[in-house]
């Protein structure tokens, strides 16, 4: 009896470390300013949309720059995975992913006439679309795909348990990367509109075709609902960075 007692207790507790996190339909909407020596501008507003059940988790990642020498950039990222079980932590395997950037004239995007779907106005991170984007642009685009999986681990890791500078590799079976790199940095906070929010601080980077991308990311996580709050990146000129905008 005191067996068979026991053997339940281990696999519920095996259960319940791989149940993986429940998070409802959330959606956390940004400002996002740009950042090179005394400019500091906003570009762009965008949102972040995501849910999971436990197991699938679905996010989306949607923005819409200010008017930029003529033309309005979008970019539109899509992530669905399956979260699997692992011994700290759920791996990724990524379902579906898709990443479009559109740079359709400020003129034209505004009209009745706009037509996100003709290509001459599009590229994606598959390839389709005529437009001209450059590679930096592309590979931006894929890794903000790939970011989107983050929040999902912004609810899931236990960062109270971690000491700073403490590092993990979450391995992904997906298109693109093949894993990512992160590195907690201990607890902090951060301003918005005059309300300070303690925060867990992380650094996160991509692993693409054994190479790590070059492009690590801040990322700052309430406390206590563990929305991310703020994001930041530097590019080759210059420093971009999402702020939640309550």
């Amino acid at each position: 009896m005191k067996r068979a007692l026991l053997s339940c207790l281990v696999v519920f507790s095996v259960v319940a470390l791989w149940a993986g996190v429940t998070i409802p339909p959330t959606e956390v909407p940004y400002n996002v300013n740009y950042h090179w020596g005394i400019i500091n501008v906003n570009i762009a507003h965008g949102s972040v949309k995501y849910h999971c059940d436990g197991t699938n988790f679905s996010g989306t990642l949607d923005g819409v720059s200010i008017p930029w020498e003529g033309h309005v950039i979008i970019i539109a990222d899509t992530l669905e995975t399956q979260m699997l079980p692992g011994s700290k932590f759920s791996t990724e395997k990524i379902n579906y992913q898709s990443g479009w950037y559109r740079r359709p004239k400020a003129k034209y995007f505004r009209s009745p006439d706009y037509n996100p779907a003709n290509p001459e106005i599009y590229r994606t991170i598959a390839g389709a679309g005529e437009y001209s984007a450059s590679p930096n642009s592309m590979e931006a685009i894929a890794i903000t795909s790939d970011m989107v999986g983050m929040y999902y681990y912004a609810n899931e890791l236990d960062f109270e348990n971690m000491t700073p500078n403490e590092k993990i590799t979450i391995p992904i079976q997906g298109i693109y990367a093949q894993e990512v790199q992160v590195t907690y940095l201990g607890k902090g906070s951060y301003e918005i509109e005059n309300t300070v929010y303690p925060t867990y601080n992380i650094m996160f980077e991509y692993n693409y075709q054994g190479k790590m991308s070059g492009y690590p990311v801040q990322m700052r996580i309430d406390c206590k609902n563990r929305l991310p709050i703020f994001l930041s990146a530097s590019i080759p000129v210059g420093k971009v960075e999402m702020i939640w905008n309550p």
